[in-house]
């Protein structure tokens, strides 16, 4: 790669593909990004495109509602949306695409090219992750026919928890379950959690290596991970992204045995539930949205919790209460993990980084590690960390404003250099 060559990150759901656009600016390497965005509502009613250039640290937002019928159309506007605002000349300007995979299996313990192999591999592993892989072979397929030449590199968030221990990864079921299904905890959110220990490293002045760290990456989607001398020792999600936490719209842990009572008890009903059904009810219809049933969205729920007069304001308490409990339970546990050495404990992503209110409510249900926010540093606005614990708090407390995009974006420089 030379100096000015372009790196686009793709992260494609089944109804949209965020992107962003980097451009490499010294041989560090060092990388600035361009342009960012979002195709939202492809193939449904009011789809559009947002598109956000960046220079000098100033953003111009453009908005265009146009109907985007599916990825491979979607993809194809992008570009001419980076076209037509001059941030590139043309297509061939971008030199490699790093692709967020939620789910690498067994097969994909680190970033890889995609060619033939790699990708036949990731048709595979579509069982483990049904809802998240599809959609990234999706976008995958959908800029590999607008330029065939370009190369393209899957980034998994599975990868980072490849250095669990058996006793963290193995489910207490039938070994045979593992060795003949790939049954095992998996864990996501692992490119969030590198940004995190990598930004460490210049916060504690001290090698990867050396960090113990907690890290609660909350957003729609939510986990916790015990980072142990620089690696994934333990983390709350399992084979798939439903297990651990309660979410915006997940159920976290449950009891399995439930799907088998929802079935026999309603199968005499006008809409009997299956294994299916409940599976995507637990997905989709559970966590804060399903306790509250006020929003997926903790700032609905955060806000109908404290309206005396919502007619759901109990129920949304309650959805607060169970979510913040959860956490600061995993917290608790993976200190223990950590033989109670930490170095700091991290929040981040959407609700870890921007709820002042619901870090206060798990840290007070923590009763013994002696965490004590600053209140007005919980509070304070910032643009990439900031310490947020009292100098008495036994553990360092920071929130940090994750960054997926830059390193899916140096993996893919690494590879296609």
């Amino acid at each position: 790669m030379q100096i000015n060559d372009k790196i686009l990150v793709i992260n494609a759901g089944s109804s949209s593909i965020k992107f962003q656009l980097f451009q490499l600016v010294n041989e560090k390497p060092e990388f600035e990004i361009l342009a960012k965005g979002l195709v939202e509502r492809i193939a449904i009613s009011g789809s559009r495109i947002i598109t956000e250039i960046i220079k000098n640290k100033n953003v111009v937002k453009h908005e265009k509602t146009i109907t985007i019928k599916d990825h491979d159309f979607g993809a194809k506007l992008i570009i001419e949306q980076l076209e037509a605002f001059k941030v590139i000349k043309d297509f061939d300007e971008v030199v490699g695409i790093g692709h967020r995979l939620v789910h690498g299996g067994q097969k994909f313990v680190t970033s890889t090219i995609i060619n033939h192999q790699a990708e036949a591999a990731l048709i595979e592993s579509v069982a483990l992750a049904p809802l998240h892989n599809p959609p990234a072979l999706k976008g995958y397929h959908a800029f590999k026919v607008l330029n065939p030449k370009i190369k393209h590199v899957a980034v998994f968030d599975t990868s980072f928890h490849c250095t669990l221990p058996a006793e963290k990864y193995l489910y207490s079921v039938p070994y045979s379950w593992y060795q003949n299904y790939q049954i095992k905890r998996y864990g996501f959110h692992g490119i969030s959690y590198r940004y995190i220990l990598e930004k460490l490293t210049e916060i504690l002045k001290k090698p990867a290596q050396s960090i113990n760290t907690i890290v609660c990456h909350l957003g729609n989607g939510a986990s916790v991970c015990a980072i142990k001398k620089g690696q994934s020792y333990n983390t709350s999600m399992g084979l798939t992204p439903l297990d651990g936490l309660i979410m915006g719209t997940r159920s976290g842990i449950i009891d399995p045995s439930i799907h088998n009572y929802l079935c026999q008890i309603t199968k005499n009903s006008k809409q009997p539930e299956t294994i299916v059904s409940v599976t995507d009810a637990l997905n989709k219809n559970s966590g804060l949205l399903g306790i509250s049933e006020v929003s997926s969205d903790i700032r609905d729920v955060v806000a109908a919790q404290n309206d005396n007069k919502h007619p759901k304001q109990k129920q949304a308490a309650l959805a607060i209460k169970m979510f913040t409990q959860r956490i600061a339970n995993y917290i608790i546990q993976y200190a223990n993990d950590l033989d109670n050495q930490v170095d700091a404990l991290v929040f981040t992503a959407g609700i870890g980084e921007n709820a002042a209110e619901i870090r206060q409510a798990i840290i007070d249900e923590i009763k013994i590690l002696s965490l004590k926010l600053n209140e007005k540093k919980n509070q304070a606005s910032y643009s990439d960390y900031l310490l947020i614990s009292e100098s008495s708090s036994k553990i360092p407390v920071y929130k940090i404003r994750t960054n997926e995009e830059i390193m899916i974006c140096y993996d893919t420089f690494a590879l296609i250099k």
